[in-house]
């Protein structure tokens, strides 16, 4: 009797509020300036406190939110010089890469970043920012993970998810979804080339594109 029926991983728990949470962090669905409690949360997710509170430090811990005592939690923010930071992260990171794929980039490696702008295309004309930024996501992490470059990801992807944060806001004010395609085709045809300098220029354009549409004005 009840053979089917097996414990419930609380960590599942966990990683599924952290997800929704997170969803609805990189979709503009949270107020920027509004706090929301753990009693909240549990009450709307009908889930006990305790991986509420876990969930949401984590993304404590990565910076996404920010927590004060009996306040509760908020979306982060961040000033233009802490905009820099961050794009500047990206740049070494991504940069530091160029020598290593030049080597060993190949003709699906092509094929695969081409899919992902092609989706990224697809989620333009939806305006589905959301997709577009995670799309975003996968093409410069896929850069990564052709030459295997693992601790590099690790903090790649904090980054990158601070820019996701950052980055709806910037595509839906500046209109920059159309703009983005068209940098991330220049930085496949350099790719597609071999050719590092042009590699670096076009990435490094991009990326300093990127960071002055996100700044506040």
């Amino acid at each position: 009797m009840y053979n089917s029926l097996k414990k419930v991983n609380r960590n599942s728990i966990k990683q599924e509020i952290y997800d929704q949470v997170k969803y609805s962090l990189f979709n503009n669905e949270l107020p920027l300036n509004e706090f929301i409690t753990e009693v909240e949360l549990s009450n709307l997710l009908d889930v006990s406190r305790t991986p509420v509170r876990e969930a949401m430090n984590e993304l404590v811990l990565e910076q996404l939110m920010i927590f004060k005592p009996r306040k509760g939690y908020k979306v982060n923010t961040f000033t233009n010089h802490e905009i820099d930071q961050i794009f500047l992260l990206r740049e070494s990171l991504e940069i530091a890469c160029v020598p290593f794929l030049v080597e060993v980039i190949t003709d699906k490696h092509i094929l695969d970043l081409q899919t992902i702008i092609e989706h990224q295309s697809i989620a333009a004309e939806k305006n589905d920012y959301y997709t577009f930024m995670l799309l975003d996501k996968e093409f410069h992490t896929y850069l990564m993970e052709i030459i295997e470059f693992k601790l590099f990801l690790k903090s790649y992807n904090v980054q990158h998810d601070l820019s996701i944060l950052i980055g709806t806001q910037g595509l839906k004010s500046q209109g920059r979804m159309l703009d983005v395609l068209d940098e991330h085709n220049k930085i496949l045809k350099a790719l597609s080339t071999k050719n590092t300098d042009a590699i670096i220029t076009s990435m490094k354009s991009h990326l300093e594109k990127s960071m002055r549409a996100f700044k506040v004005k």
